[in-house]
C-alpha cells in the first residue's frame, strides 16, 4: 500500500509540477481527480 501512494505521488508530481509525463501517468492523475469531482458535482445536483 505504501508502494501504490508512492507510485501515485510521484505521477501527480510529474503531471503537475514537473510537466513530465507520460500518457499512463495523465490518465491517473486526471481519474484521481475526476472521481471526487463528479461525485461533489453529483451530490450537490449542479451536473446538467
Amino acid at each position: 500500500m505504501k508502494a501504490l501512494l508512492k507510485i501515485l505521488k510521484n505521477d501527480l508530481y510529474k503531471v503537475f509540477v514537473t510537466g513530465n509525463a507520460d500518457n499512463v501517468q495523465l490518465a491517473k492523475a486526471y481519474f484521481l481527480l475526476a472521481v471526487p469531482v463528479l461525485t461533489v458535482l453529483f451530490t450537490l445536483g449542479n451536473f446538467k
